[in-house]
């Protein structure tokens, strides 16, 4: 095959991979599960890309990242099939991981392909606008629907009876910082202004979710990158700080109901687990650390859910203050750092924080991008009370988020835009 046979085909294999991956992205708010379906069949593209070129593969911007996400894949997938007992009460967590595997997997390879082939230039900024503008209509008439025509309590969009209100709002907030990216590029003359409508309106949609962790982790997120954009710009944007505060204020009047609903269950909560009580939300979660952390005592290496699962027992039967933890123990210990420690011990720790510190040096240091490292804050921040390597519809959120803004920033990397 001649060298320009062997470059169209390239460009055809490229074309499609950003076709896939758009499509999927835009399945995220309506079908998750179609979303995963869709992605899988990026792993083939991905993977012919590679073997076309494999005599010219070098260590690119995103090697690291794209190693450390094959490795935690492929981790998963082996604990999975030495585990994974059919009969298992707990089967759902074995699932999980090997979901969870095959998601980095396919994200590995598309980034790869993506990242080493970025002279290509696929995917314009017309069709990232045009994608971040599907999505973001999705995301209000889907939540405005439920909330003011079905009357849901909490908005879950398409993941009810899964991860319900708390994966929805994971969701919005990685897709929120996919549109703020798009935005901030755009020639328009009033993005800064579309950026903090665009806050308004999510914020008010994570309330909505009724998600605390959301609800304080984007703001306080958001806050940061004006900071990064004042210093940037060397002057204090006074207009946009004004709309930030008075966009957070209204937002929290106009959601006041639900808010205080929310604060007032976590003050009970806290008082219940104050008085040896930790069947509640928040109760639950104090003793799955706390039991959770016991059974990484012993777990140098791995061990299967069911095996942690007896020692989580084996603790809550000296210590019966701490039986919340069973009401969740079948699944995953709502905390990433936990939850790693329980299963898949020191080594398991050790790629998360590797994987924490690839993507941080490529965001920062390889595309000068803020609002990547501000997806890795939230990432990182919602890792606190929930995990982010677990099963499909959160990863699958924030791996297409992660793919999608790569791609992005990639065929932007020489504009002297904020990042």
């Amino acid at each position: 095959m001649t060298k320009v046979n062997t470059d169209k085909v390239q460009f055809a294999l490229m074309q499609l991979l950003f076709g896939l991956c758009a499509i999927a992205f835009t399945c995220v708010i309506v079908s998750p599960g179609l979303s995963v379906k869709i992605f899988s069949l990026t792993s083939g593209v991905a993977l012919t890309l590679f073997v076309l070129d494999i005599k010219k593969v070098r260590m690119h911007d995103a090697f690291w990242l794209c190693l450390i996400l094959f490795i935690i894949g492929v981790c998963d997938l082996v604990w999975y099939k030495i585990y994974k007992i059919d009969n298992s009460p707990a089967i759902n967590s074995y699932r999980a991981y090997l979901e969870v595997g095959k998601i980095c997997l396919f994200g590995a390879f598309a980034i790869f392909a993506f990242v080493n082939k970025s002279h290509l230039k696929v995917g314009s900024n017309k069709i990232h606008v045009i994608i971040a503008t599907a999505l973001q209509l999705m995301i209000f008439i889907y939540s405005g629907y439920q909330h003011f025509f079905l009357d849901t309590q909490r908005v879950t969009l398409s993941l009810a009876g899964g991860a319900d209100a708390t994966g929805a709002a994971y969701t919005i907030v990685f897709i929120s910082f996919y549109i703020i990216l798009v935005t901030q590029h755009s020639s328009n003359k009033w993005r800064d202004f579309l950026i903090l409508g665009h806050f308004f309106f999510t914020f008010l949609i994570l309330i909505a979710t009724e998600t605390r962790a959301a609800i304080v982790a984007y703001p306080v997120i958001f806050f940061g990158l004006l900071v990064v954009k004042l210093y940037k710009e060397k002057h204090i944007p006074w207009k946009g700080l004004t709309v930030f505060l008075l966009a957070l204020l209204a937002g929290a009047f106009m959601m006041k109901d639900s808010l205080l609903q929310r604060y007032h269950e976590l003050n009970s909560d806290i008082v219940a687990y104050d008085n040896a009580n930790s069947v509640t939300s928040v109760g639950a979660r104090f003793a799955m650390w706390e039991t959770g952390l016991a059974a990484a005592k012993g777990n140098y290496l791995w061990q299967s859910t069911d095996e942690r699962n007896e020692i989580i027992a084996a603790v809550v039967n000296k210590d019966e203050s701490l039986k919340g933890a069973l009401l969740f123990m079948s699944g995953h210990l709502h905390n990433e750092i936990v939850e790693t420690l329980s299963l898949k011990g020191p080594s398991g720790l050790l790629l998360y924080i590797l994987f924490i510190i690839t993507l941080a040096s490529y965001a920062l240091r390889k595309l000068n991008s803020v609002i990547l490292a501000a997806f890795l804050a939230s990432l990182i921040m919602f890792g606190l009370s929930g995990v982010m390597f677990y099963s499909k519809t959160t990863p699958i959120a924030w791996m297409l988020t992660l793919v999608m803004s790569i791609v992005f920033l990639e065929q932007n990397k020489h504009k002297d835009i904020i990042k």
